[in-house]
C-alpha cells in the first residue's frame, strides 16, 4: 500500500502551486501574496517527497505486534526508604 501522506502532501503542493499560477495570470505580475503561496507549495513538495521516498515498514512501530505481558518490578534503588529509618524527622500533626 502506498503511502496516504505523500499523496496528501502532493495534492495540496498541486493546489498551491496551481493557485499561484492562477494569481500570476489574473494579474499579471507576481506579488506578494503569489510569493507566499509559492513558498508554501515548496514546503508541501518537500513534504511529500520526504512522505514518498520513507519506507512503509519504517513507519510501523516495531513492539506493535507483541502479546507479552509486563510484569512491575521494583529494584532496591527504586524504593524509597522510611524517613524515620533514613535519621529524617517525621513532624506530627
Amino acid at each position: 500500500m502506498a503511502n496516504p501522506r505523500a499523496k496528501v502532501l502532493g495534492m495540496a503542493f498541486a493546489m498551491l502551486a496551481l493557485a499561484s499560477v492562477v494569481m500570476i495570470v489574473e494579474e499579471g505580475m507576481v506579488g506578494a501574496n503569489t510569493w507566499a503561496l509559492l513558498a508554501l507549495s515548496g514546503v508541501f513538495a518537500a513534504g511529500a517527497v520526504m512522505a514518498f521516498t520513507q519506507n512503509v515498514e519504517e513507519m510501523a512501530h516495531p513492539g506493535g505486534d507483541v502479546n507479552q505481558s509486563i510484569h512491575e518490578q521494583k529494584t532496591e534503588t527504586q524504593t524509597l526508604p522510611d524517613p524515620a529509618e533514613a535519621g529524617f524527622d517525621v513532624p506530627v500533626v
